[in-house]
Formats: structure tokens, C-alpha cells, sequence
């Protein structure tokens, strides 16, 4: 049986993060395996051995216990009221998909030790003695890419661990520790309390906005000024700040780097960054196993199946929309090359086979796709149609959304789009891709019989962090009995 590759070998959270530095060519893509590790005083005395440590943190981003999985699951599941189902056994994401996480969830604890290392990596190289032993130009793009994944990471915490941010309030609600300074030795460790959500958002919004100003148009696999805009057009839409989402959207838009794929498949399960790709997870043979594709995948030598589609989400799609289609003529041998449509029946045989599968997450050592050109279309057509009169970009609102339903063969909107099918059309397009709760919280919509800001559909202090940390204090929900 595939298990998880669970970090937990380190048990240490925000009393103890020392650097963990990865050395390996920064040639080389992504999650190739490291050959050693260095310690932290050699890894800042040298540009070459600094610009490896920014190469080890954005292999820290891809952990299958942050980016690299649970974030995405931890939406979907949370968010799922029958559209997809849980079919296996591990108790893990079976807490989650029932809305009722337990202070001992190993995912979590694993997510919060995995996104405070990397953070802790991006705090040693922001700092300005190490910054100061690059020449101008490589400083300026460590920088950058430091703040890109240290705010994006706050952010995406922030989400999981705090209640919704809410337009207009104060947001005083918990969120996570904001910590700012590395923490290289055991001796450097000291206690960190809880931020508010409004701080979180805050400090998310500086390092974006400094990433987006520091960062280059073009920076080969690695995050650029515009992977910078799109996560800042996420947070923006998040906060409801309409105007600031569609403009930072149609920034990545309008720049003509990107382009949408010729068909939505093709967006998927590549050995290189598609023309729609932003920012992507890089993958090969010598890559860690992809947990995505382990969980929602049913195919020869890969996945278990346990993530599975009903026919009652299939037959939301127009008969036309190739996002929709349902290949059901599979054969035991088959691999995702075989597959054509976007859904297909599982043959798997580690678990479950027979079922619905999406074909999104198909192969363990294929790129993962974090964010695309047909997310920004919808932020910018959300936004503004959320604030009449902004008219940001070329496009109206309707024409933005018929360019993603063109993509798919879908029937085109003739009439003005209304904000139903607006919001219908990010989840046919985002769906599996871990935006459907963050979604729902910012539409305040109910997910079954709980109000979108219910305390269990928020991830709690993992109970660690709590033993080890006085200043901690746990989500309510989790202490007021249920």
C-alpha cells in the first residue's frame, strides 16, 4: 500500500525551525532528490550556496503536506457536499470531508511543521546580511521569490487555520503567528502567539506586492512578477477589494506571456509548463510521488481512487463541454496517455476502481499546475462584475467567461452573464484544483448544514504546537465541546 510521506521526522513547529538546506543543482528542475545537506553558515556564505537555499525552499513549497497536496484537499473535502466522495481509509481526509478535523490529525500537524519550515527558509534568506552577498540584480530576485513564497504561504495558512476574512470588519479573529526572523539555532527558538486574520492578510499583501516589484516578467520555472499578481488577485478577491483583484488579474492577462490551452485537458499532466501554466509544481522521474495524483487518480501504476466524482456533478455540464465528458470504454493498462475526456471510469487496482475519476491529476511525475491563465479570466470577470462601472481590461464580464466556455466547446452566454453563472463557471473550470472552499466562505454560502463561517470548517491548532507553545490558543471550536 502507497502511505503518505508524512514529515515527521522533524517534531519541532515554531519553538524549533532551523534551516533545513537542500543542495543540488539549481539547473535542475524541482524535486530532484537532494544529494546532502549543508548547514546554515556555510549555505549564506556564498551566492551559489544562497541561491541552492532558494532552490530548497521552493522544494519545501512542493511537500506534499502544503502545495504540493493538502492545501488542495483540504478545500475540496472541506467543501464537498456530494459532488465528490471519499472512498478509502485512511482516517485523515475522512475527518475532513466529514467537517470534523481532530486536533490530531497528522495532516495537519505535517502542514503547519512543513509551512513554518518554509517560511523559516525564507526568513534566513531575507535577510540583509546574506541579501548583501549577491551583486544588485540576483539580490533583488531572491528577494523577491523569498517574499513570494513566504507571503503566499501566510495567506494560504490563514485560510485554512482563521475564520473568513470579512469585507469591512476588523478581522480581530485569530489566524496563525506571523513570524518574521529566522530562527537558525535552537537557542534562536522563542514562543509566538497567534496574529489576527486582518494582520495575516496584511503582511500576506506587503510580501505579494513587494514580490510583484521585485521579481522578473521571465524567471524559467521559477515565480515571476506576474505569479506574484495572480496570487495577489486571489487575496485581493478574497478580501472582496474588487477593483484591486481585476486589476492585478488583468496585469498577468494583458502581458501576452500566457495563453490558454487548446483544450482544457491539455492544461493538465505536462512534463513541461503549458502556455497556460503561471506557476507550477516541476516534476520528474526522480520527484517524490505526486499525492494528487495517489488520491484522485484510478489508473495503471497510478493512484488509489479514493477521490471520486458523481454522476450528478457530470450532469451539471452542457453535453457540449468537453469539461464534463465521461470516458467510459478504459482497460486495465491504461495510463493517463490513454485517457481523453476529462472524467473517465477508474481501473486502477490498488483500491477502488469502476468509479468517477478527474483526469486533472493523472500521473505522480507530471507537472502540478498551481495556477492558471483561465483563474485569472474568471477573477477579472467576478470582480468586475462585482464593481459596476470599474470596466478593468478589455473585456466585459460575459466576454471573459464566454473566452473559458469557448476553450471548452460549452455553449457561449448570448445575454449578459449573471452571478450565478459566474460563480457556476469557477467551479466547472477550478474544480479538484482546492479553490471550492475559499470560494464558498467568500460567497457566504452554506456547505450543507453548516454557515460558511462555522468553526469546524477551519483547521484547528495541531495539539503539538498547543503542548509546546503557551502562547498558542486553539481555534473555539475545537475546545467548546463541538
Amino acid at each position: 500500500m502507497i502511505m503518505k510521506n508524512m514529515i515527521n521526522k522533524y517534531k519541532i513547529g515554531l519553538l524549533i525551525v532551523p534551516v533545513i538546506v537542500m543542495l543540488f543543482s539549481c539547473t535542475e528542475k524541482l524535486e530532484i532528490k537532494p544529494k546532502q545537506s549543508i548547514d546554515a553558515e556555510m549555505a549564506l556564505s556564498t551566492p551559489e550556496n544562497i541561491k541552492t537555499t532558494l532552490v530548497g525552499a521552493y522544494l519545501q513549497a512542493s511537500s506534499s503536506s502544503i502545495f504540493g497536496s493538502t492545501f488542495n484537499e483540504y478545500s475540496e473535502l472541506y467543501a464537498s457536499t456530494g459532488d465528490l466522495r471519499f472512498m478509502g481509509t485512511y482516517q485523515q481526509p475522512r475527518e475532513f470531508i466529514n467537517k470534523e478535523a481532530s486536533t490530531t490529525n497528522s495532516y495537519v500537524a505535517s502542514s503547519w511543521i512543513q509551512a513554518y519550515q518554509l517560511i523559516n527558509t525564507c526568513n534566513t534568506l531575507l535577510q540583509d546580511d546574506v541579501l548583501s552577498i549577491l551583486d544588485a540584480g540576483d539580490a533583488e530576485t531572491v528577494k523577491g521569490e523569498a517574499l513570494f513564497l513566504r507571503g503566499w504561504t501566510i495567506f494560504e495558512m490563514t485560510r485554512f487555520f482563521g475564520l473568513p476574512y470579512e469585507p469591512g470588519q476588523a478581522n480581530s479573529q485569530p489566524g496563525i503567528p506571523i513570524v518574521l526572523t529566522p530562527t537558525l539555532d535552537v537557542s534562536d527558538a522563542v514562543p509566538v502567539a497567534r496574529n489576527t486574520v486582518a494582520e495575516c492578510y496584511t503582511r500576506a499583501t506587503e510580501d505579494l506586492i513587494m514580490a510583484r516589484d521585485l521579481l522578473p516578467g521571465e524567471n524559467d520555472i521559477y515565480a515571476t512578477s506576474f505569479a506574484a499578481s495572480a496570487v495577489l488577485a486571489r487575496l485581493y478577491l478574497q478580501m472582496g477589494n474588487y477593483n484591486a483583484a481585476a486589476t492585478e488579474a488583468n496585469k498577468v492577462i494583458q502581458n501576452g506571456t500566457f495563453s490558454l490551452a487548446s483544450t482544457p485537458l491539455k492544461a493538465f499532466n505536462n512534463t513541461e509548463n503549458s502556455t497556460e501554466d503561471i506557476f507550477a509544481i516541476q516534476k520528474n522521474a526522480t520527484s517524490e510521488t505526486s499525492w494528487l495524483a495517489v488520491m484522485y487518480a484510478s489508473l495503471s501504476g497510478a493512484g488509489r481512487g479514493d477521490y471520486e466524482i458523481q454522476q450528478v456533478f457530470l450532469d451539471r455540464f452542457s453535453p457540449s463541454d468537453l469539461r464534463g465528458m465521461y470516458q467510459s470504454n478504459t482497460e486495465s493498462g491504461y495510463t493517463i496517455d490513454q485517457i481523453t475526456m476529462m472524467y473517465y471510469k477508474g481501473v486502477g487496482t490498488i483500491l477502488n476502481d469502476g468509479g468517477i475519476n478527474t483526469a486533472k491529476w493523472g500521473n505522480y511525475y507530471r507537472n502540478i499546475s498551481l495556477i492558471r491563465l483561465a483563474e485569472m479570466y474568471l477573477i477579472r470577470a467576478e470582480a468586475n462584475f462585482e464593481n459596476p462601472g470599474a470596466d478593468i481590461g478589455p473585456n466585459s464580464p460575459t466576454q471573459d467567461i464566454n473566452l473559458i466556455r469557448g476553450r471548452a466547446n460549452a455553449p457561449l452566454f448570448a445575454g449578459p452573464v449573471t452571478r450565478t453563472q459566474i460563480r457556476d463557471e469557477r467551479y466547472f473550470e477550478l474544480c479538484w484544483e482546492g479553490h471550492r472552499l475559499h470560494d464558498l466562505k467568500r460567497w457566504k454560502m452554506n456547505i450543507g448544514s453548516d454557515a460558511y463561517d462555522a468553526g469546524n470548517l477551519i483547521l484547528p491548532i495541531p495539539f503539538r504546537e498547543m503542548e509546546v507553545n503557551d502562547l498558542l490558543v486553539q481555534n473555539e471550536w475545537y475546545t467548546s465541546g463541538k
